[in-house]
This record gives C-alpha cells, sequence and structure tokens, in this order.
C-alpha cells in the first residue's frame, strides 16, 4: 500500500492536522514497516489536539460549509474516522516517536515521546506502552542533550514513580553517561545488553555509546575557545571502546565529521608541520538572511495556526458538561476552604475519571 495518496488525501482533509483519527495510526504503521519515514512527516510534524467523539462540538447548519472545524466533520458518525481507544492513541505518540527516531530527528523524537509519557493515567497506574516511551525518551534525551532529563511537570507523581522502577537500568545508564567514565558506560551497556535487546532499544544504547565522546568534544568549548587535536585525543575517551581514539588523525577525522554535520560548531585551521588547531563558535550557527527569513516566516505561520487552534480549544473545553462540573466543585471547594490537593496528582484534578477508557479522549475535548 502507497503512503503518498494516504497522506494527501488526509492532509486534504483536515490541513491543520490537529486532528488525531485511526487513519493516522494506519498511516505510521505501515511507515515503520516499510520503512518509509520521510514520507510522514507532513502528518507526523502536526500538532494533535483533538480527538474524535467529542460530545460538546456544535452541530454545523450544513456540512459542506468550507468553514467548518476538522472537529466538527471528522466523526465517527460521518466514517471519516472511528473512535480511538486510550491505548491506540498512546500507540499513535510512540509509533510517531520512533519513526523520528529513524530519521535521527532526536527532537522531534522527544516531543513525541513525551506525549506518551505524559499522558493522564489513573492514580499509579501506567501502561506498558507508557513505560515503553519512557525508555526510549531517556535514550533520546542522552542523545539529545547529553544528560538525564527531568520529567515534564505535567507528568502525575504516581506514574512518575512506576517509571524509576520500571526503567531504572535506562536511568543508571543515562547517569553514567552523564557524569562516568566512558569504560564505565562500555561496560553497563554490555552488561544491560540483554535488557536492550528485550526492549529492542539495542540500536538506540549504540547511538548513545557513539554520542559519548561528541558530548564529551563538545563540552571542551565551555572550558577553550581553542584547543589542538592532540589535546582533544587526550582529554576525549570513546565508549566504543571504552579507550582514546588510536591515532590523532582519527580524532581530527571524528571532529571535520561533526562539523560538516552541523553537531559541533567549530572551524579547523591547520599549518605545515603543527598539529590542526579546532576553533569554537561562541554564537553558534550562523543563519544567512534568507534562511532568517525563512525561519521567521514558518514562526509566524505555526503561531498564526496554533492562536486559532487555542480558540477553538478553549470554546470546546469550557462547553464541556464535565469541565463545567469540575470548575463548580473547585469553587464551592474555595468558598468552603477547602482546597484539597491542587498537585498534579490531586484527587479534584482529575475531572474525567469517571468516564471509560475508550471514550476518555472523546470526552476531555
Amino acid at each position: 500500500m502507497a503512503i503518498a495518496p494516504i497522506r494527501d488525501a488526509l492532509l486534504r482533509l483536515d490541513p491543520s492536522g490537529s486532528m488525531l483519527t485511526t487513519t493516522h495510526l494506519s498511516l505510521v504503521k505501515l511507515a515503520l514497516d516499510s520503512r518509509s519515514y520521510g514520507a510522514i512527516l507532513p502528518v507526523i510534524e502536526k500538532f494533535i489536539l483533538y480527538f474524535p467523539g467529542s460530545s460538546s462540538q456544535p452541530k454545523p447548519k450544513y456540512i459542506c460549509d468550507m468553514s467548518l472545524s476538522p472537529t466538527q466533520f471528522i466523526t465517527p458518525s460521518s466514517g471519516l474516522t472511528q473512535k480511538l481507544k486510550y491505548q491506540e492513541v498512546l500507540e499513535y505518540f510512540l509509533y510517531s516517536g520512533m519513526v523520528y527516531i529513524g530519521l535521527r530527528n532526536w527532537e522531534g523524537a522527544l516531543h513525541c515521546l513525551e506525549n506518551a509519557v505524559t499522558y493522564p493515567a489513573k492514580e499509579a497506574s501506567v501502561s506498558k506502552i507508557m513505560v515503553e516511551a519512557y525508555k526510549k525518551w531517556v535514550l533520546v534525551g542522552l542523545l539529545h542533550e547529553g544528560r538525564l532529563l527531568s520529567l515534564p511537570r505535567s507528568t502525575s507523581s504516581g506514574a512518575a514513580k512506576q517509571y524509576h522502577i520500571l526503567a531504572k537500568p535506562y536511568e543508571t545508564l543515562a547517569q553514567i553517561f552523564e557524569s562516568g567514565t566512558a569504560s564505565r558506560l562500555k561496560s553497563e551497556a554490555d552488561q544491560g545488553g540483554h535488557i536492550w535487546r528485550a526492549d529492542c532499544n539495542t540500536g538506540l544504547v549504540l547511538c548513545v555509546l557513539d554520542a559519548y565522546q561528541k558530548f564529551q568534544i563538545r563540552n571542551l568549548a565551555n572550558i577553550y575557545s581553542k584547543i589542538s587535536i592532540p589535546e582533544i585525543l587526550n582529554q576525549t575517551m570513546s565508549a566504543e571502546t571504552g579507550a582514546k581514539l588510536q591515532s590523532p588523525q582519527i580524532a581530527e577525522n571524528l571532529v571535520q565529521a561533526m562539523i560538516s554535520q552541523g553537531e559541533l560548531h567549530a572551524t579547523m585551521s591547520s599549518s605545515p608541520g603543527q598539529p590542526s588547531i579546532v576553533t569554537f563558535s561562541v554564537s553558534g550557527p550562523i543563519l544567512t538572511e534568507a534562511q532568517m527569513q525563512r525561519e521567521l516566516a514558518a514562526s509566524t505561520e505555526r503561531i498564526h495556526a496554533l492562536t486559532k487552534e487555542i480558540k477553538q480549544t478553549d470554546r470546546i473545553l469550557t462547553h464541556d458538561k464535565d469541565y463545567i462540573k469540575f470548575v463548580q466543585k473547585q469553587k464551592k471547594n474555595a468558598r468552603q476552604g477547602n482546597t484539597g490537593d491542587q498537585g498534579i496528582s490531586g484527587a479534584d484534578m482529575e475531572w474525567g475519571d469517571t468516564i471509560e477508557d475508550e471514550d476518555i479522549m472523546g470526552n476531555l475535548y
């Protein structure tokens, strides 16, 4: 089955891409099976704001009205989608993250996996899909920022405890990456080989080992403005071997590759009979005027699109009967001086707890 026709039809139906449908899930699975990662980027790079099955949408007067929001005509009753179970929503975010991983787009992968990690969970329960997403999120965080990332504030305290227990080997690996030695990191990765294989994360762990020395080299910019290749060779080590690189030439090739791929903001110069010198760029990459204009135009377009969707979301939320009951309850508690636990895991926070799992997203929006 070809991806392009399905992708194009989906984007014509909903150019903003803000409504998640069952077709999205089928499409991302197809992309993973065929390894056609780049083909579905126009779909998965959109921000998901709505889920099918909302009961608070006003009925349109004319179904053919071109100004209708996708939430009003992409519904189970129209046949353009089916209701999504919460497992399917989680699968979409996990699989989208895996597509970005296949493209080595660590920032995009972090965003998608975070959507699964922070998914609303009752009490201290987390699904297997959420745990799998967290494990990958930890590894991708190392590849993107070189450290063990803190869980987003929207993560419930109960879920966070479960993550720390169920993904302990991954957090240990991340802590060693951040503050341990290359030999210790290699040893930990080797000892946990059966864990990474069982979780299908061996490839990501190998990427982490490969990235260790690169982050060491990048961190030298915090100490030096200029440094020679022999000094880089002596001050950094490879986690793939647990030892220093074999020669200055290999170190120079590594640095040159990092500069070429945009992983290191620096220049390299050499003189006859002298070792090559790496000069770090303090300001980072310099954009041309044309690149700056494109960046500004793209940012402006995203802001305008999100502003429109935020207004629509606010309207849906404030007309939802369950949310209205929740607000009334909060006001009543405030008048009685009973604020309760206002944290993210507080009992009053879960105003949609009584609904069935398969319909949770439809009733929340």
